[in-house]
């Protein structure tokens, strides 16, 4: 007999959830009172992962565009000043 859950969140005790896919559990882990567990099912790993690189990229281009700003005002008070 297969007794095999379907991929998925599942609860493992301590307040933490487990995600088991097709070939049995996996390494990831998620705790009950995260966020992204308000709207059951949270989404797969995959899907996690994604939105935290997304997420990382558009910080980097805010901070680099921010950074750009602030060099910009730097020099322009400097010619200001001559």
């Amino acid at each position: 007999m297969n007794d095999h859950k379907p991929a998925g969140w599942y609860y493992v005790g301590d307040g933490k959830l487990r995600y088991s896919d097709d070939y049995g559990w996996t390494d990831f882990y998620m705790e009950t009172t995260d966020p992204r567990t308000r709207d059951w099912p949270p989404p797969p790993p995959q899907t996690l992962l994604g939105q935290l690189r997304e997420d990382k990229a558009a910080l980097v281009t805010a901070s680099g565009a921010q950074r750009h700003r602030r060099r910009g005002a730097l020099f322009h008070r400097y010619r200001q000043a001559k």
